[in-house]
C-alpha cells in the first residue's frame, strides 16, 4: 500500500512535509512498505502500522493528529496588558486564537490585563481595539460589551480574586508570606552566588497560626503564596507534546501582592476558568509559567484548558525578536503604508502553514479561516523577514487594486499620505487637484507594479506630485551621465514635440511612445541616453515609474513646464520668448487645471 493511501485510510490530510518527516525517521520501514504489499493477509503488520503512524507522524510521536484540532466550539482570549503598542508577536497571538474560534464557530474574547498598574498606559485599551479593528479581527465579548461572565478588565475582578485566595488559604494550598523584600533580595543574591535556581525557600510556610495572626496584628505586610507540590510537573502542550519541569524550578510563586492586588498568575487562571476558556495559545515565553497554573487549577479542583505555546519570532540574524530589534507595533506599520491584508497574510505564516498543496502563500482572512488547524502549528522558532512582507504588501496591493472598492480604500489611503507630506506646496502651486480621485487613482496605476507599499509613492515617486529637485544628490549624479549639449538638444526638441501634442492626447500612452521615438530620431542620439536624460527632466531620479507612463500621469501642462525650466536653465535662452512662456496657441490647448484633471484621467 502506497504512503500517501495510508495517510488516507487514516483521515490524515497529505501534505508533503509530513511524509517528509516519516519518511526520514523511518525510512527502512517506509521503502518496505512502498517496495511491497505487507498487508496481504498480515493484518498484524497493518495494526501495528496504523498505530505507528499514528504516533511518528508529527515531532516524534509526542502527540496524536486525531487530539489536536477540537471537534467543537472553542472558546479562546487574547488578553494582553495595556502597557503600549501592539507589536507583531501579539498580533499573531491574537490571530491565532481568532482564526481557531472563526473555524470551530466558537467565541473569541478579549480580555485587558491592566492588573500591574505601574506599567499601565492610559489610552492603550482604546489603540488596542482600535489596531484590532483595522486588521479585521472583531472580538465577540470583551471592552464595550456586556457579558454574562463580567467585567473584562481584571482591574474590575480583585473581589472575585480574593475569594478564590481565601479559598487556598482555607484548605491549605497557600498561605501567607511575611519576609521583607530585604531578606528576598538576600536570599537572591546568595543562589546565584552558589549557581543555584533563585526559589523561595518557604520560610513563611512553616509559621504556626499564632505566629500569622501575631504578625497580622503588628500590620506586617505581606503577600499570598501558592504552595507547589513536591514533585515534578508536566504540561501537555498540544503542539510540543508532554513537557516536563523539574521540582526544584517550580516556585511558591505570589498570588496577591501585599497592596492586595492580584498577580498575573492568579488573575490569569481563574478568568480562564470562569470565561470557560477551552484553548488557551500564547507564546513561548509564557510556557515556563505554565506548572504554577496547572498547580493553580489542581488546587482549586478546575479542569484544565488545552495549551498551545506558540513559537518564538526571531529576526533574520537568529535573535529574540524585541521592540529594540525591529519588532515595530502594528500602528507604524500601518504609518508606512502597509496593508492590513498583508500584515495578517504574514503573521498567519509565521509558525502556521496550510494542510494543503496551494500554488502559492497569499491568503485571504477568510482563506485563513476555512484552512486554519492546530495540527499544522509548528514548534520551530520563526524568522521575521520584512522582504516578506513587501512581497506579500505588493501582492495584495495588485488583488486590492483589481476591485472598484479596493481601489477606491488605496486612493484614499494614499490622499493621507500625500497630504501629509506635500499639502503645503501643492495649496501653494495651485495643484490641489493632485489630491483628487482622478489623479491619485492614476498615479496608483502607473507605479503599482513597482511598489512594495503605498508610503513608496510620496517618499520614491515624489515628481507626481512636486517638481523634481534638480539639486539633490541624487540628481547631480544622473546629471552627470550626459553632457550639457545633450540636454538642451533633447530638451529642445522634446519642448517642441510635447508642446504639439493636444490634452487628450496625453491619455494615449501609445503616442507618448511615438513622440518620444520621433526625439530619439530627431536628436540622432541613442535611444538609451535620450531616456535618461527624459528620466532627468521629469522625475530628477535615476528609478522611477516609465517615462511614458509618467509623462501620461502628469499631463501637458506639467511635461511642458518641466521642459521649459530646464531650457531657461541655459542663459543662452533666457531671452528667447517662445522658451519662456507658452504662447498664445498654448493657451488655448493648455486648459485650467480643473478641466485638465478630468481630460487626463482615461480611466
Amino acid at each position: 500500500m502506497a504512503l500517501s493511501a495510508l495517510l488516507d485510510n487514516l483521515s490524515i490530510k497529505k501534505k508533503k512535509n509530513q511524509i517528509r518527516i516519516i519518511e526520514k525517521k523511518n525510512e527502512k520501514m517506509w521503502n518496505s512498505i512502498n517496495s511491497k504489499n505487507v498487508f496481504d493477509g498480515l493484518s498484524i503488520h497493518k495494526n501495528f502500522i496504523l498505530k505507528r503512524v499514528f504516533y511518528i507522524i508529527k515531532f516524534g510521536g509526542k502527540r496524536y493528529y486525531s487530539s489536536v484540532q477540537p471537534t467543537s466550539a472553542v472558546r479562546v482570549r487574547f488578553a494582553p496588558s495595556p502597557t503600549g503598542y501592539l507589536h507583531m508577536g501579539g498580533l499573531r497571538t491574537a490571530l491565532f486564537n481568532y482564526l481557531l474560534a472563526r473555524k470551530t464557530g466558537g467565541t473569541f474574547i478579549l480580555r485587558i490585563e491592566d492588573t500591574d498598574r505601574t506599567r499601565y498606559v492610559p489610552g492603550a485599551v482604546e489603540k488596542l481595539i482600535s489596531t484590532l479593528k483595522w486588521v479585521g479581527l472583531s472580538y465577540d465579548e470583551g471592552p464595550g460589551m456586556t457579558t454574562f461572565y463580567g467585567s473584562c478588565y481584571q482591574s474590575e475582578r480583585t473581589e472575585i480574586y480574593k475569594e478564590y485566595v481565601n479559598k487556598l488559604l482555607k484548605d491549605g494550598n497557600a498561605y501567607r508570606c511575611f519576609c521583607s523584600s530585604e531578606r528576598l533580595q538576600n536570599m537572591r543574591m546568595m543562589a546565584q552566588k552558589v549557581g543555584k535556581g533563585v526559589t523561595y525557600d518557604r520560610h513563611c510556610s512553616y509559621l504556626s497560626q499564632s505566629e500569622i495572626e501575631q504578625n497580622i496584628s503588628q500590620g506586617i505586610p505581606f503577600t499570598i503564596r501558592l504552595k507547589a507540590p513536591d514533585s515534578a510537573v508536566t504540561v501537555k502542550d498540544l503542539i510540543r507534546g508532554k513537557v516536563e519541569f523539574d521540582k526544584n524550578h517550580i516556585d511558591d510563586t505570589i498570588l496577591l501582592k501585599s497592596d492586595g492586588h492580584p498577580t498575573y498568575h492568579l488573575a490569569n487562571v481563574i478568568d480562564d476558568h470562569l470565561m470557560k476558556i477551552t484553548h488557551v495559545l500564547r507564546g513561548e515565553e509564557w510556557l515556563p509559567s505554565t506548572p504554577k497554573h496547572m498547580i493553580l487549577y489542581q488546587s482549586l479542583g478546575w479542569d484544565i484548558p488545552k495549551f498551545v505555546h506558540l513559537p518564538l519570532l526571531l529576526n533574520i540574524n537568529k535573535s529574540k525578536l524585541s521592540k529594540r530589534t525591529g519588532d515595530s507595533h502594528v500602528e507604524e506599520f500601518a504609518k508606512l503604508g502597509y496593508l492590513p491584508e498583508a500584515l495578517i497574510n504574514f503573521v498567519a505564516l509565521l509558525g502556521w502553514s496550510s494542510p494543503y498543496d496551494r500554488k502559492d502563500e497569499i491568503f485571504t482572512l477568510n482563506e485563513l479561516i476555512s484552512e486554519f488547524s492546530l495540527k499544522n502549528l509548528g514548534h520551530s522558532n520563526s524568522i521575521v523577514s520584512i522582504e516578506k512582507l513587501n512581497f506579500f504588501n505588493k501582492q495584495h496591493l495588485l488583488l486590492k487594486a483589481k476591485s472598484p472598492e479596493g481601489l477606491s480604500q488605496l486612493t484614499a489611503s494614499l490622499r493621507e499620505l500625500v497630504n501629509e507630506k506635500f499639502r503645503e506646496s501643492l495649496y501653494l502651486t495651485d495643484e490641489k487637484y493632485r489630491l483628487e480621485d482622478e489623479y491619485l487613482t492614476l498615479v496608483i496605476k502607473t507605479i503599482l507594479q513597482r511598489m512594495h507599499n503605498l508610503s513608496d509613492i510620496p517618499e520614491l515617486c515624489k515628481y507626481f506630485f512636486v517638481d523634481p529637485d534638480y539639486s539633490s544628490s541624487e540628481s547631480i549624479h544622473l546629471r552627470s551621465l550626459f553632457t550639457d549639449d545633450a540636454l538642451k538638444k533633447v530638451a529642445t526638441i522634446a519642448y517642441e514635440q510635447f508642446r504639439k501634442l493636444e490634452n487628450f492626447e496625453y491619455n494615449d500612452e501609445e503616442k507618448i511612445k511615438k513622440t518620444i521615438k520621433d526625439i530619439c530620431n530627431s536628436s540622432k542620439i541613442k535611444q538609451a541616453e535620450v531616456m535618461m536624460i527624459l528620466r532627468y527632466i521629469f522625475t530628477g531620479i535615476k528609478v522611477g515609474a516609465g517615462i511614458a507612463e509618467t509623462i501620461k500621469a502628469i499631463g501637458k501642462k506639467t511635461s511642458v513646464e518641466r521642459l521649459n525650466k530646464i531650457l531657461a536653465s541655459f542663459d543662452s535662452l533666457n531671452s528667447s520668448d517662445d522658451r519662456n512662456t507658452v504662447n498664445s496657441n498654448d493657451d488655448e490647448s493648455i486648459e485650467d487645471s480643473d478641466t485638465l484633471k478630468i481630460k487626463q484621467s482615461n480611466l
